[in-house]
């Protein structure tokens, strides 16, 4: 299926970027860098919603983590792994709950689907969510 977590993002980036996403229109960048780690994929919907995107192949405890982490400057964050990871983590979806944080998986065939549905929080760092959707909308610019 995925080789690389390069090609599921590249995969998710695609489905994200077309009209049959759960999120609706949205703007998009890849590897936002802020004081705490990498984002891999930052998205802007509407309504300003800044939207946090975590990818692993397999280590979905990590993805949790990082996604758990940028909960301090995104609206709604979410980890993103292939179908077969996700129904192993969904075991733990309390977890998922109790961090506000969002699972969903792109199967082999390149639809998306979302397991758990995060709440929409302020984020407790606003600059960083300033920096994230001016990176976004540059990067969405550049197009």
């Amino acid at each position: 299926m995925y080789s690389t977590e390069k090609m599921l993002v590249d995969q998710f980036v695609r489905v994200l970027g077309s009209e049959e996403n759960p999120w609706g229109p949205v703007s998009i960048s890849c590897e936002f860098f802020y004081a705490r780690g990498k984002t891999d994929v930052v998205a802007l919907a509407e309504g300003e919603v800044l939207i946090a995107f975590e990818a692993k192949l397999k280590d979905w405890r990590c993805a949790l983590d990082q996604a758990y982490r940028n909960t301090c400057f995104a609206h709604k964050s979410y980890v993103v792994v292939p179908k077969a990871t996700a129904l192993t983590a969904f075991a733990y979806v309390a977890e998922f709950k109790r961090r506000g944080v969002g699972l969903c998986y792109v199967d082999n065939i390149g639809e998306l689907t979302v397991l758990e549905e995060p709440e929409t929080s302020t984020p407790i760092e606003p600059w960083i969510a300033t920096q994230a959707a001016t990176r976004v909308r540059s990067d969405s610019e550049g197009v």
